[in-house]
């Protein structure tokens, strides 16, 4: 069968047998799939250093001889490494954290342009980023946005009115909606606060074209209770857990590391040449 070529992230790797690796990846045309790349744990030409989690690759494959077969994936190119996201451990839970809910909100086969420039993007971001809470809480909600889960925060879902300051604000997770201060006792479990802040800059973060969203500035602060407001919403929707969630949400609470400073115990892997952000 004729080879094919395509462009794809990797989510996930696990080891099959004594020297095969199963790659679930996200390509721009194929969607999420899984692959099955022989010998890669040997290979000393084909895919060495290059099937890591995290890179982005050019793959010639083979399709899978039924529909629910593995796909056989014979060479890779490495076209960016993301290597930042493998040796500084806030970056790599913050890049876990992005795969694994792409993983949750996606099935096999059934590929979307707009998730895959958004993962790009997302990984891209985070390479650069300072405060990798920021890029996450921005993907999160892009993400339910494409995905057809738009939360509605800019009013009240009971009063409708607008958000501004003199109220507090909770977010219900059970409608994906606000409640003002006045409508409160409307509230159902769960439900997470939200500064005027957070509001503000979530509800920017829904208008502004993906090639714009790291000019948006915000603390970790409120980085904080916009991602634990999105995951609650998240947890809502999947009806389970993100495995990821508690070391992410850990990340609030420890003092960014110094720049381009390893974590102990990191990962090595080799870089590539990566683009700007912008997609």
């Amino acid at each position: 069968m004729t080879l094919r070529s395509t462009c794809a992230i990797v989510l996930k790797i696990v080891d099959h047998g004594e020297s095969d690796k199963l790659v679930t990846f996200y390509s721009n045309n194929l969607g999420r799939i899984t692959g099955i790349a022989k010998g890669a744990k040997k290979s000393r030409h084909r895919f060495v250093n290059k099937l890591e989690l995290f890179s982005r690759l050019q793959m010639l494959y083979r399709p899978p001889r039924n529909p629910s077969g593995l796909l056989f994936i014979s060479e890779a190119e490495l076209l960016c490494a993301h290597l930042s996201l493998r040796t500084s451990f806030q970056r790599y839970v913050a890049a876990m954290y992005i795969c694994e809910l792409l993983l949750r909100f996606t099935r096999d086969s059934d590929p979307d342009p707009q998730l895959y420039a958004l993962l790009q993007w997302a990984l891209v971001s985070l390479d650069h980023a300072d405060t990798p809470q920021k890029i996450t809480a921005l993907y999160h909600l892009q993400l339910l946005a494409v995905v057809g889960y738009r939360p509605e925060i800019q009013q009240c879902g009971h009063c409708g009115h607008p958000v501004g300051p003199g109220r507090s604000y909770l977010f219900i997770p059970g409608s994906g909606s606000l409640l003002c201060s006045a409508c409160h006792h409307q509230q159902g479990p769960h439900s997470s606060r939200l500064s005027v802040q957070a509001l503000k800059f979530l509800a920017s973060a829904q208008m502004v074209p993906l090639e714009r969203l790291n000019r948006l500035q915000l603390s970790r602060q409120t980085a904080a209770e916009a991602m634990e407001a999105l995951y609650h919403y998240t947890f809502h929707l999947l009806q389970q857990d993100i495995h990821s969630w508690q070391a992410m949400r850990a990340l609030a609470a420890v003092p960014a590391r110094k720049k381009n400073a390893p974590s102990p115990g990191a990962i090595q892997a080799t870089s590539g040449n990566c683009p700007s952000a912008t997609t």
